[in-house]
């Protein structure tokens, strides 16, 4: 799935770039390889082609669970690859335990867009179920009874991938595809939004209750089918709320939500640096670091009296920057809509610019005040009330690593 900065996740490992994109992969995508490679390796493989030993077994489940994340990367560098052949902004890839996402930065422009970006990564993985069900057919002559149960399971778990995706119930891509058809008859994409999002909340529902069932009557793998169930309805539930707040947001601009204006000082500047953290949180919308090449980093009102203990300790300070990865540069009189994924990820900010100025700063929680105000204007200079308590991780966020409280996305369980 699709979701939306360039800076690696907390909680997760850089791996590299694919087709330009940054790709990392969180600790828990340790859970899901052990998992398939346990079960392909104990009762799966063994019944496709018996008679191996243990460890070959082992070394094939393993085997299926690598190819499987080199399949999902797949999926979401497709999304990636169509959402900046529209125009979007991909700051990266992330494989974790349901799956993976794609962070992009904004929002289609149009619901021919939002389906093109949603449907390209379940037809990568029914692409790679056929290709990996010829090589099964192939490799039935040249390879052994093991290498071809192999093939076999990668064609199979593809397939099942790609049909899960295309479920019309938001996170799901599927709930991309019907958010996108109903905006296009609508002409309405918070509607729609919100529609395939209540879907997606009574799917969650469905998978959730039979988990219980399975679980209760069958075997604890029903705990697996729980644990998805709780994921699709927490994360669509999230999507209504962004989307009914895009709805009351909708023509607002982005100076109704400005809170400001920040310090500026240069990144390498260790004294005045020291001197602006310590300046009143209550005066100011925080400390933007500069550089030769642009913004380099924020520090949040909140954590400006840390910073001013903690200036000559560089590591503890990298600790409570905001990277520049997370600053979007806007104007005063920008459509704030639009911009909601943006500030998706925690601490993520919305730096508005005067000419090359910065006058104020927008946050998540300057946006939901404003939102609950039915998007009237509040003050323009000082700090906003309450925008000092971000609301919860993640909470405008319709997918990706739900655990790990850094991260905003579309995830392909």
């Amino acid at each position: 799935m699709a979701r939306t900065g360039t800076g690696t996740e907390r909680g997760a490992v850089r791996l590299g770039r694919l087709a330009g994109v940054p790709v990392a992969a969180h600790w828990s995508v340790l859970g899901i390889v052990v998992l398939i490679a346990v079960v392909m390796a104990r009762s799966e493989l063994p019944l496709l082609a018996p008679g191996y030993a243990p460890a070959a077994y082992a070394a094939a489940g393993l085997a299926v669970a690598l190819l499987l994340m080199v399949s999902l990367l797949a999926h979401e560098a497709a999304h990636a690859v169509v959402a900046r052949a529209h125009g979007l902004g991909v700051d990266g890839i992330t494989l974790w335990l349901l799956g993976g996402t794609t962070r992009l930065r904004g929002e289609p422009e149009g619901p021919r867009a939002e389906l093109r970006i949603a449907v390209v990564g379940p037809v990568v993985s029914g692409v790679l179920a056929g290709l990996f069900a010829l090589a099964a057919g192939g490799a039935r002559w040249v390879a052994t009874d093991l290498v071809v149960a192999v093939l076999v399971e990668l064609a199979v778990i593809n397939l099942v991938l790609a049909v899960f995706n295309l479920l019309p119930a938001a996170p799901l891509d599927g709930g991309r595809v019907l958010r996108a058809a109903l905006w296009a008859r609508r002409g309405d994409r918070w509607g729609a939004g919100i529609a395939a999002a209540r879907v997606g909340q009574g799917l969650g529902a469905l998978l959730l209750g039979g988990g219980v069932l399975l679980a209760l009557t069958v075997d604890l793998g029903g705990f697996w089918l729980m644990i998805l169930g709780w994921f699709i309805a927490g994360a669509a539930g999230l999507e209504e709320r962004r989307a009914r707040l895009g709805r009351a947001l909708e023509g607002v601009p982005v100076a109704a939500a400005l809170s400001g204006p920040p310090v500026l000082v240069a990144a390498d500047a260790p004294a005045a640096m020291r001197a602006a953290a310590g300046t009143d949180p209550a005066r100011t919308a925080g400390v933007l670091l500069t550089g030769p090449d642009g913004l380099v980093g924020y520090l949040p009102p909140e954590r400006m009296r840390a910073a001013a203990e903690r200036a000559d300790e560089p590591a503890a300070l990298r600790r409570l920057v905001v990277p520049a990865s997370r600053l979007t540069t806007v104007r005063p009189d920008d459509p704030l809509a639009p911009l909601l994924g943006r500030l998706a990820e925690p601490d993520a900010r919305l730096v508005v610019l005067a000419g090359d100025t910065p006058i104020g700063m927008v946050s998540a929680a300057d946006v939901e005040e404003l939102g609950r105000s039915g998007g009237q204007a509040g003050p323009v200079t000082g700090q906003r009330p309450g925008a000092d308590t971000a609301p919860p991780p993640g909470w405008w966020w319709p997918g990706g690593p739900a655990a790990d409280p850094d991260r905003s996305p579309r995830p392909s369980p």
